[in-house]
């Protein structure tokens, strides 16, 4: 066990995670950055994974795309790209191309960095993103990304304080966030990233950097360590009790004083039919998202009881104030899934919070299940986002009350007699 602030105790296991690997992060990131084109360098795995997950058919041209291995390759010293992104630049006229390596070319040992830096040119650079399952799940991936574009974030000069918002997300939200902030006052230098390759924010020895996503610790680490910014050490904005804390703090990094407290009280009361239907549940959270953390608290102060809160990675300092917040719930990093396994059986949570993966084997036992993937897909930050995130929760639950009985002969019904 580690120790952290709060006397909260970290239960460390040794599993791998029942996650997407990170080529999943494309989803969202190549809709963020418009002029942008994501090259993965992989297998038919990764081209039938993508093209199911996204559900992205090839014939609709969306701005990514896989070159693809095959067994003539293995005995290249390097594949050969050229070709490729000679296409990709007269059919998407990107801006910038981001090479994603996979497990693959990773067991391979491409040399992605040498191979990025050889394809590069002047008008559009080619960006090394190490996005392999073997190291990380699908939203560490987007880390990568925000870690490779830091040299095309300009240095602000001393004295210039704005926020940067770290993360990814829709137009609409990052209007919502930059609008709230204006409003306390806060001077905002942009999102990182932003929506165009040329518009990254400048960040400097001033900037205060506003983490709004919870995976985002290799880039904040990066971004302190070179250009001397600030991190905000907060909650994160997920819920009344993340919002309020977030925008309070952040207020006071710029020396402003706000009192949130009313409009907490007023976004709780707004939910008040769904927390009035989560208080007492049991639930239970595996490892996927990393977004586990943020939403094992909003469960807790909701008034759910939350039997376990599992992460794939937790970093003790960048998420000090969320494991302060879950003093007194079990929080495990890299869990051992045949451990939780049998703890489901034993503890029989109404609710359980889990991965595509994982959720239908739980359903077949009786469980109520929802899918972690949608609190990705979802505007759940800040004031806009409470109502959103209450209903993620409560939705199963009122599905499954409107259901007849669970029938477990339903489901074993033609099965092999093995599989009883």
């Amino acid at each position: 066990m580690m120790q952290v602030p709060g006397d909260v105790q970290i239960i460390k296991e040794d599993n791998v995670t029942h996650s997407f690997c990170g080529l999943a992060c494309v989803g969202w990131m190549y809709q963020k950055i418009k002029d942008s084109f994501f090259l993965i360098l992989g297998t038919h795995t990764c081209a039938h994974f993508l093209q199911n997950a996204l559900g992205m058919m090839i014939f609709a041209k969306p701005r990514f795309g896989i070159a693809l291995i095959e067994e003539g390759d293995l005995s290249k010293s390097e594949p050969t790209l050229e070709e490729i992104l000679r296409e990709i630049k007269a059919d998407h006229h990107p801006s910038v191309i981001f090479l994603l390596s996979s497990c693959t070319p990773e067991v391979m040992k491409v040399d992605f960095k040498g191979l990025a830096h050889h394809l590069s040119t002047p008008d559009v650079p080619v960006l090394f993103v190490p996005a392999s399952g073997l190291v990380y799940n699908f939203t560490q991936a987007e880390d990568s990304v925000l870690h490779a574009l830091v040299p095309f974030c300009p240095e602000a000069p001393a004295g210039e304080k704005k926020v940067v918002f770290l993360g990814s997300v829709n137009d609409a939200t990052a209007d919502d966030l930059r609008a709230e902030a204006e409003e306390l006052g806060i001077a905002v230098g942009g999102f990182l990233p932003e929506s165009r390759f040329d518009r990254m924010p400048a960040i400097g020895p001033d900037t205060v950097l506003a983490p709004i996503q919870p995976y985002l610790s290799r880039v904040a680490v990066k971004l302190a360590r070179e250009r001397g910014a600030r991190v905000l050490n907060s909650l994160f904005p997920f819920g009344p009790d993340g919002t309020r804390a977030f925008w309070e703090d952040l207020a006071r990094e710029f020396g402003i004083t706000v009192d949130l407290r009313d409009r907490e009280k007023a976004a709780w009361e707004k939910i008040r039919k769904q927390t009035d239907m989560l208080k007492g549940k049991k639930v239970f959270l595996t490892a996927d998202t990393m977004l586990e953390l943020p939403l094992g608290r909003f469960l807790k102060n909701a008034g759910a009881d939350v039997v376990e809160c599992s992460s794939a990675y937790i970093n003790k300092k960048f998420h000090s104030r969320e494991l302060e917040a879950l003093e007194g719930v079990r929080v495990v990093e890299q869990p051992n899934f045949h451990r939780q396994l049998v703890d489901v059986k034993r503890i029989k949570p109404d609710l359980i919070v889990t991965s595509l993966m994982t959720a239908n084997p739980f359903v077949g036992h009786g469980f109520v299940v929802k899918w972690s993937m949608e609190f990705m897909l979802t505007s759940i930050h800040s004031w806009s986002g409470v109502f959103p995130l209450a209903n993620l929760f409560v939705s199963p639950l009122q599905r499954r009350s409107l259901l007849p009985a669970f029938d477990e002969e339903v489901w074993l019904e033609g099965v092999m007699p093995s599989a009883e």
